[in-house]
C-alpha cells in the first residue's frame, strides 16, 4: 500500500527536478564506472528506468521507492532471524515510514541505493552468523552486496569497520565470519569496485577528491556546534522515538546490562553497524560539518534494535504508535507534493523550492538563446535543469567556471570551448558581469529573468550577451 501510495505520488507530482537530480540524470546519458562527484550505480540505475518508461520526472525518480521496500524486505528477513515474526513485520515497516525513508522515497539520490546495498549486506552477514555452518553463496552475496553498495556511495566503507568491530565484540561473530570463506568477500567486492578505481586514476581521481573536499578540513576546525546540530538532525530522521531508544539501548549496553534478547551475541553484533557510520560522521561533524544524511547507514540497524527493544519490553504500543505517527506524516508528504498550493497556504514554500520552478525557468533562457552558438552558465543547479528541460531541443548548454578550478562535473565534461563557442548567451546567479569581464572583450547586459517558487519565493538569474574571448582556456 506503501508503495502504491508513492507511485501514485510520483506521478501526480508537479515536482520539477532538483539540482542533483538533474545532475544524475545528465550522467545517465552516458553511462560510465564513474562520475565527477559520485560512484558510477545512481546514473545506471536512472538509465534503466528511463530506458523502460521514458524521461518524466517520475521515471527518473522510479527506482527511488522500489529500493527502499526492497530495504524493508532485507531488514524484514533479518530481523526475523534474530527475533520474531512480529518484531520483523514491525521493524520493516518502522524502516518505511520513518521521516528519512519517507522523504528519500520521492526522490533519486545515491542514499537509496546504498540502503538497499547496505540492508542486504546486513542480511547476509547475519545469516552467516547465525548458521550452523555456514553457505559459501552466503559470503559471496555479502561480497556482492559490499561491491555495489561502494558502487553506490561510498560511505558503505563503513561496513566492513562495522564488520571487524563485531567480530572484536562478540567472539561468536568471529568464530563463524572469519573463515577462509571471507577471501571470497573481499574478492568479489574489490572486484565489483576496480572499474571505478580505474575510472578515477584516468580522471585525476576526481570522485575521491570530490569527497575529500566534502570533509572540508582546509576551513576552520572544531565546531562543536555543527557536532550539536547534526546530533540533533538525527531525530529527525529516524523520528525522536526509535532514535532516542536506540541511544538507551546503546548507553545500556555500554553500562553492560542491557538486553534485547537473551543472545547476547545479536546485540554486539548490531550494535556496531549503527555506531560505525554514527560516530565517524559525528567526529567528521565536529572537525568541520557534516550534512543529516551523511550518517544514514546506521539506521537499519538503529531501526531493528529500536523496534525489538520496545517489543521486549512490553512497549509494543509505542512503536506501534510511532510507526502510525510516521504514516501520518507520509501522508502530509503525499499532500504537500501532489498540491503545492497547500504548500504555499501554510507558508512552508521555501521548504520546496529546490523542486519548483526549474522547468519554467529552463525555458524562459532558451527562449533568449535564438542566434547565440551556446548558452553558457556558471551555476551547476541551472545547468543540470536546462540540459534536461531542454533536452529535446538542438541548443548547446555548457558550463564556465567562475573561479577558475574544476568543481562539478559540467565544468569537467560540459565546458565552453571558445574556439566553437564564439558567442555565447551568459547565464549566472550574480547581477554583475565579474565571472566573465576578465575573460571577454564583448559583454553587453540583457536583464534578469525571474521565476516564482510560491509565497514570496523568488528565483532570479541575470543574462549577457557575450563575445570575443581572450581570457586564460579551461582545461
Amino acid at each position: 500500500m506503501l508503495l502504491i501510495l508513492r507511485l501514485f505520488t510520483l506521478v501526480a507530482s508537479p515536482a520539477d527536478l532538483g539540482p542533483d537530480e538533474s545532475q544524475y540524470w545528465f550522467w545517465s546519458r552516458d553511462l560510465a564506472f564513474g562520475y565527477f562527484s559520485k560512484p558510477p550505480m545512481i546514473a545506471w540505475t536512472i538509465g534503466a528506468t528511463t530506458a523502460l518508461f521514458g524521461n518524466s520526472e517520475w521515471a527518473v525518480r522510479l527506482a527511488a521507492p522500489l529500493l527502499h521496500i526492497g530495504a524493508a524486505v532485507f531488514l524484514y528477513l533479518t530481523a526475523k532471524q534474530l527475533f520474531t515474526q512480529r518484531i520483523a513485520f514491525w521493524a520493516g515497516v518502522a524502516w518505511l515510514t520513518i521521516p528519512g525513508v519517507t522523504l528519500s522515497s520521492f526522490l533519486i539520490t545515491t542514499d537509496a541505493l546504498l540502503l538497499f546495498f547496505w540492508s542486504g549486506a546486513l542480511f547476509f552477514l547475519l545469516r552467516i552468523i547465525q548458521a550452523p555452518s555456514p553457505k559459501l553463496l552466503d559470503f559471496a552475496a555479502l561480497g556482492a552486496a559490499i561491491g555495489f553498495g561502494l558502487l553506490s556511495k561510498y560511505a558503505m566503507i563503513y561496513f566492513p569497520i562495522a564488520m571487524v568491530l563485531a567480530m572484536v565484540m562478540a567472539p561468536p561473530v568471529r568464530r563463524t565470519v572469519l573463515r577462509p570463506e571471507l577471501l571470497l568477500t573481499a574478492s568479489i567486492a574489490v572486484g565489483l569496485l576496480i572499474p571505478n578505481i580505474l575510472w578515477n586514476v584516468a580522471n585525476d581521481f576526481q570522485t575521491v577528491a570530490h569527497t575529500a573536499a566534502n570533509a572540508n578540513w582546509g576551513a576552520s576546525l572544531f565546531k562543536p556546534g555543527n557536532l550539536l546540530t547534526f546530533i540533533v538532525e538525527q531525530f529527525a530522521i529516524a523520528g525522536p522515538v526509535f532514535f532516542g531508544v536506540f541511544l538507551w539501548v546503546g548507553y545500556r549496553q555500554w553500562r553492560g546490562f542491557s538486553k534485547v534478547t537473551s543472545d547476547k551475541t545479536t546485540i554486539n553484533a548490531l550494535i556496531p553497524f549503527a555506531l560505525t557510520p554514527l560516530v565517524i560522521v559525528c567526529v567528521q561533524a565536529f572537525i568541520s560539518r557534516a550534512h543529516a544524511n551523511w550518517a544514514v547507514a546506521a539506521y537499519p540497524a538503529i531501526i531493528m534494535l529500536a523496534v525489538a527493544w520496545l517489543h521486549e519490553h512490553r512497549a509494543a504500543w509505542v512503536a506501534k504508535a510511532t510507526v502510525g505517527a510516521h504514516a501520518a506524516l507520509t501522508l502530509a508528504f503525499v499532500l504537500a507534493l501532489s498540491h503545492f498550493s497547500t504548500v504555499d497556504r501554510l507558508g512552508l514554500a521555501s521548504a520546496i523550492k529546490e523542486i519548483r520552478g526549474w522547468e519554467e525557468q529552463s525555458h524562459a533562457v532558451a527562449a533568449m538563446a535564438a542566434g547565440y552558438d551556446a548558452v553558457m552558465i556558471d551555476d551547476r543547479a541551472l545547468m543540470g535543469a536546462m540540459l534536461y528541460y531542454e533536452r529535446g531541443t538542438p541548443l548547446e548548454i555548457v558550463a564556465i567556471d567562475p573561479n577558475a578550478s574544476i568543481s562539478h562535473h559540467y565544468e569537467a565534461f560540459k565546458a565552453f570551448d571558445p574556439d566553437k563557442h564564439k558567442r555565447v548567451l551568459f547565464v549566472t546567479t550574480r547581477s554583475d558581469d565579474n565571472h566573465v569581464n576578465y575573460r571577454f572583450k564583448q559583454i553587453t547586459p540583457l536583464g534578469p529573468t525571474t521565476v516564482s517558487l510560491g509565497g514570496d519565493q523568488m528565483r532570479t538569474y541575470h543574462l549577457f550577451d557575450v563575445a570575443e574571448f581572450f581570457g586564460k582556456r579551461q582545461r
